[in-house]
């Protein structure tokens, strides 16, 4: 049986077992890759249409689809809430005792896997299934969050990758940018739209969706909660310790899955696993900083193009299941830690890296090329020669230096991007209304590098320098961001210097030239002790 029957006939068992009606009484959406056999992948206006013929179904009533914002060329951002009883708005959905879930899909047009499995989950929910993670738990699905980068279908786009054959979208946005690289400058309309739905829903766990074709391993999928050092440690060691060995005991028991760790290979085919980035301009990693669960999902782009939407749905609903299980627990573990933050029992840490390795057996495996026609490229396919390898493996990061919290960061002269800014990620400021004489703590650099290579439209920047106690005149409009607040983290990494990620690197704050030019010269911010 081909693909697409396969999918259609699940999905008509699925009508009349919840509603007993004859199947020809019942009109059934499918996704494109079911209609074309895994040879296509769904354009913007056929996921639409797809979340639009959801309403007919005998539980359609149970999701509210919505947007929460437009992309760079104007295309309004689907979202749909599933709840049960159902919800209409995002003001519902934060006041909702349930635990509150976010899922984010084709962040990456290029990798699409997500964005067909969202379909079919929806689907499925409104089909009657899943209904045990509905009585829990609120949940918001973005099916394709990066709708301009995905109409740009081509057959060359990403042409190693195992399928569709017909092609994909893009990986940046229509600005250029790769939305993955931008949850802390926020400069794409998208990533905006994003924050603002985080800040106005507050999601306990985050997953994003991706594919990846890197190392050539044994695994369907790879998986890894946030990276960043400066994670509450309850909330990390849970994430760690017992959702994700959760997830990855039931991916291959109930439905033969091999997933591990996200990595790469350090040497050709073998050497250490050693996972990517611990930075919060990715979204999974800057999530932990919210004191949020976060969960990045990587598909293997090598496996056929089915195999991929397949794993990436029974991923998701196991993550989704794991977390609805623990449900209580994740939110004690969430306002737990932003007590813990707004009582100023924290620090930030830096010059942060990889952590110790383990020695674990890790799957190594071998992919056949395919020369595609019409100078199409060449094509990896994954094989069956799985050898597991014991190696060291790298999961992690850690910080040598840490930051004491201080009382909170004074602006003395803010940008209205700075203020902006710190709108968009929801950190709590204040302005003075008066000037003031305060003994502060004043960065003063002694190095300030610039890159020579543009990323992201920017040459980044990092500081080296020293902390020094000195009196200050602040000036009325002056902002003050304390550090007793639940995103006290985000602050931390915006603001502070040494941090490694922050609006200095991306030039979002400016004046550390001449801070370094004349040492007198205060800096963008201070700090002040508590």
């Amino acid at each position: 049986m081909n693909i697409a029957l396969r999918y259609f006939s699940i999905a008509l068992l699925l009508a009349m077992n919840a509603c007993n009606t004859p199947p020809s009484q019942s009109f059934i959406p499918q996704t494109a890759a079911e209609l074309s056999g895994g040879k296509r992948t769904s354009s913007y206006l056929e996921v639409q249409t797809f979340i639009r013929g959801l309403e007919a179904l005998p539980h359609g009533h149970k999701l509210h689809a919505t947007t929460f914002g437009s992309s760079f060329e104007g295309r309004p951002m689907q979202l749909v809430i599933a709840a049960d009883p159902p919800l209409q708005d995002l003001a519902a959905v934060r006041a909702s005792s349930k635990l509150r879930l976010l899922v984010n899909a084709n962040i990456h047009a290029g990798e699409v896997e997500g964005k067909e499995a969202v379909q079919m989950i929806l689907r499925e929910i409104a089909l009657g299934a899943h209904k045990e993670l509905l009585e829990d738990a609120v949940i918001l699905f973005v099916p394709i969050y990066n709708a301009d980068g995905n109409e740009r279908f081509d057959r060359h786009n990403r042409a190693t990758q195992n399928g569709p054959e017909d092609g994909v979208g893009i990986r940046p946005n229509a600005q250029g940018l790769d939305l993955n690289r931008d949850f802390l400058k926020a400069e794409a309309p998208e990533t905006r739209a994003l924050l603002a739905l985080m800040c106005d829903t507050d999601p306990h766990l985050f997953m994003d969706l991706h594919t990846t074709n890197g190392s050539y391993h044994g695994y369907h999928l790879t998986y890894a909660p946030s990276l960043s050092t400066n994670v509450d440690t309850r909330i990390d060691g849970f994430n760690r310790g017992t959702l994700l060995p959760e997830v990855r005991r039931r991916m291959l028991a109930a439905h033969d899955y091999r997933v591990f760790d996200y990595g790469n290979f350090t040497g050709q085919q073998s050497g250490e696993w050693v996972t990517y980035d611990h930075r919060p301009r990715f979204g999974t990693n800057y999530v932990g900083l919210r004191n949020r669960f976060s969960v990045l999902s990587e598909a293997y782009s090598y496996v056929d193009f089915p195999t991929r939407i397949q794993s990436t749905r029974a991923f998701v609903l196991e993550v989704l299941g794991s977390a609805v299980r623990h449900g209580d627990t994740i939110i004690d573990l969430c306002a737990a830690a932003d007590a813990n933050v707004t009582a100023g029992d924290w620090s930030f840490g830096f010059d942060s890296h990889l952590g110790d390795a383990i020695e674990e057996i890790v799957l190594v495996g071998t992919i056949e090329e395919l020369v595609l026609p019409e100078d199409f490229g060449t094509r990896r396919m994954w094989t069956d020669q799985i050898t597991p390898t014991q190696m060291p493996v790298r999961r992690g990061f850690q910080s040598d230096l840490q930051i004491a919290a201080p009382k909170g960061w004074l602006i003395p002269n803010p940008s209205a991007r700075v203020i902006e800014l710190l709108e968009l990620h929801g950190v709590e400021f204040n302005k003075t209304h008066s000037e003031e004489i305060l003994m502060v703590e004043n960065f003063v650099p002694s190095e300030v590098n610039r890159e020579k290579r543009i990323f992201q439209g920017h040459h980044e920047l990092s500081l080296v320098g020293s902390w020094q106690k000195t009196e200050r005149l602040l000036p009325p409009g002056s902002l003050f961001i304390s550090a007793s607040q639940p995103l006290a983290r985000v602050a931390a990494q915006l603001l502070e210097p040494n941090s490694e990620d922050s609006l200095a690197t991306w030039d979002q704050l400016l004046g550390w030239e001449e801070a370094l030019a004349d040492q007198s010269e205060s800096s963008p911010v201070w700090r002040l002790s508590k």
